[in-house]
């Protein structure tokens, strides 16, 4: 049996949500944040993940497909975590300032949240 989960649909708002990091103020060059650019980069991996699943497989039950799919799940479920953490623990993990976070915005935080 095929999960609920749409592939397609899945692509599209991760594809939402890279151009609203993109269009972030502190992604751009030629100094980015580095908790944004951990992010970002976080994002565009899982997102690349996807990409490898064949939708037709992942529709047939193809175990393959299907657990590549939950392992995008979870990690864009990982990655709305990050990005609401106010502990300062991310900015010491990614290299920031734990004084100084970066404010992703409610485009940002939105677009994540739709994705769980």
């Amino acid at each position: 049996m095929a999960s609920s989960i749409d592939p397609v649909q899945l692509d599209q708002k991760m594809a939402e949500l890279i151009d609203a990091f993109e269009s972030h103020p502190q992604v751009q060059p030629p100094n980015p944040h580095p908790t944004a650019f951990f992010l970002l980069d976080f994002v565009r991996n899982s997102h690349r993940m996807l990409k490898t699943v064949d939708a037709a497989k992942y529709a047939a039950g193809d175990s393959s497909a299907q657990e590549t799919v939950k392992e995008v799940v979870g990690r864009n479920q990982f990655a709305n975590l990050l990005l609401n953490d106010s502990s300062g623990k991310l900015s010491l993990m990614t290299g920031g300032d734990p004084s100084n976070p970066v404010d992703f915005g409610p485009d940002i935080k939105a677009k994540a949240d739709a994705l769980n």
